[in-house]
């Protein structure tokens, strides 16, 4: 079964590693790490980690089963392992080592006591032969052929190996299962269980290079498939809890109900802001993301719709932003759409209103003898929204100096006005091709079509400015949810994206007994935006 001497070699090298070592294997007797977990009584044991969550939404953790210990079967079935390339470039790999001893051994025990009704039975049948096998056998008397039991029994960096019981008759019978961590669903299950996109490895290796952020991120991929939304919640607690790099997490005690907002919190923001803005900047120099990029930050001092709403709060968020990328040498041009409309029929968005003056006139720090000391008319400058605006290398003709081209481009709050040719995706769209392909950041942009006369923004080229709003992709959100629409009170979580390659996660805010503080814990995670049926499914349980 193997393709080469060389996988032959690795296999025996692992072997005798194994024997030498007394690691756990699919032939040895599992030998219990040293301070990983502790008896507490007769046959019980119970993991000893680091709480990051509040007690009530960690209890599920406390006491995963020692059932994991037992040797596996000999009979073999191999499920839809897929011939992916080895992951030697993950942080802690070593050879054939993917996760640490105390990690495999948690992350199996607490699998196999907790998610093996959600979890693990839905992977047999969705990842492997034996769910074609079920619907085979059961097509003409149901319940003849059943799985009844499923538990893992080792993790590689490719595949999650399970031993399944499977009862025909009266006899149950164990099998083998090899349910790859990329897996889609086998042909018979199809119907039932539908594919996701794999996730690229790249947008992997850069989100984190740490195993168990990688063997989570890719559970969870699988649980979305299989429908079990609130196990990818426990994914992200779980690698937050193992030592990952914290995929997902949000500060506690933010107190987003309290305007106007602690300092604290504005910089907490300010810096997840940039930082994604700045990672997105160098992705795209490097190819490796779109050129068209948008920030939602709606936070309640930055949410227009609230009377909570701080003008001061956008202004010290974009100038967080643009000296961010100015650092690092880009020079960047920050922008606010001007008056629309025709004759007397002009304006600016109300929630734009003087924002133009207020950037100039603000502190940057860029006066003689300040930190940022000549950064503003050199790395940062000003200008409005269209392809006028956008400046490109020009060589001085002796007298004049050289004009230097705009590196990136920070849009904030685009947005279209009720009326008659008060769109901005005209505008926006000339300014986006004259960039180029220099990164174009919009800043909390709300692209909807308005209602307008002469149908300028409902029914004609409608499909366009669709196609055109969604070609910018998310590099940072973070947005609260509450009961409706109408009511802001109180918080009942968020939804996030921390970064270009980061994933979706759902929180939901707890509060702490005894004024202990709040908590935001993720409750849910997938790749693509969450459903909002999906959110209030699993913020019920």
């Amino acid at each position: 079964q193997f393709p080469s001497l060389m996988a032959l070699s690795s296999l025996m090298a692992l072997f005798c590693h194994c024997k030498r070592t007394m690691n756990s294997c699919n032939s040895c007797n599992i030998s219990i790490p040293n301070g990983f977990i502790l008896p507490l009584q007769k046959g019980r044991w119970t993991a000893l980690f680091v709480v990051c969550f509040a007690l009530s939404s960690v209890d599920a953790f406390y006491s995963p089963s020692s059932s994991a210990t037992h040797n596996i079967g000999r009979n073999h079935v191999v499920g839809s392992l897929r011939s992916s390339p080895a992951r030697t470039d993950i942080e802690g790999t070593k050879g054939n080592k993917y996760l640490d001893d105390e990690q495999l051994e948690f992350c199996k025990a607490y699998l196999n006591e907790h998610h093996k009704s959600d979890v693990l039975l839905p992977f047999t049948r969705a990842f492997s032969e034996l769910g074609a096998i079920s619907v085979k056998k059961n097509l003409w008397m149901g319940g003849s052929y059943s799985i009844i039991d499923a538990k893992v029994t080792d993790i590689t960096s490719h595949a999650l190996h399970l031993e399944a019981t499977v009862q025909e008759g009266k006899t149950p019978k164990k099998k083998k299962v090899v349910v790859s961590l990329d897996s889609d669903p086998i042909s018979a299950m199809a119907r039932t269980y539908p594919s996701l996109p794999q996730i690229d490895p790249m947008k992997l290796d850069h989100a984190s290079k740490i195993p168990i952020d990688n063997f989570c991120r890719r559970m969870i991929r699988l649980c979305n498939i299989v429908k079990a939304y609130e196990a990818t919640g426990k994914m992200i607690q779980m690698g937050v809890q193992l030592g990952g790099k914290g995929v997902g997490k949000l500060h506690d005690d933010m107190y987003l109900n309290q305007v106007p907002h602690n300092r604290y919190v504005r910089q907490y923001f300010y810096g997840m802001v940039a930082d994604a803005a700045l990672e997105a900047a160098i992705l795209c120099s490097d190819k490796q993301f779109t050129n068209r990029m948008k920030i939602t930050a709606l936070f309640p001092e930055m949410n227009p719709s609230m009377d909570s709403y701080r003008i001061g709060t956008l202004l010290e968020l974009s100038r967080s932003i643009a000296i961010r990328l100015a650092e690092q040498n880009l020079r960047v041009r920050v922008c606010v759409q001007g008056s629309m409309g025709v004759g007397i029929f002009t304006g600016v968005p109300k929630q734009l209103n003087g924002v133009h003056t207020l950037l100039q006139r603000m502190d940057w720090e860029s006066e003689p003898g300040e930190e940022n000391e000549g950064m503003v008319g050199d790395y940062v400058n000003f200008g409005f929204v269209g392809k006028d605006h956008v400046a490109d290398f020009k060589k001085g003709d002796g007298e004049a100096l050289d004009i230097q081209q705009d590196d990136v481009f920070i849009i904030i709050c685009p947005q279209n006005m009720v009326g008659l040719e008060s769109s901005i995706i005209g505008p926006l769209s000339e300014m986006v091709d004259a960039a180029g392909d220099r990164p174009v950041i919009l800043l909390n942009p709300d692209l909807t079509d308005k209602i307008s006369s002469q149908g300028q923004q409902s029914v004609r080229g409608r499909q366009q400015r669709l196609d055109f709003a969604n070609s910018f992709e998310t590099i940072f959100q973070f947005q609260n949810i509450y009961f409706s629409g109408t009511s802001y009170f109180p918080i009942l979580g968020s939804v996030v994206k921390l970064g270009p390659y980061e994933p979706w996660v759902a929180h939901q805010r707890r509060d702490l007994v005894d004024d202990g503080g709040e908590v935001y814990l993720p409750i849910y995670s997938s790749e693509t935006v969450p459903e909002s049926e999906v959110i209030m499914a699993t913020l019920s349980q």
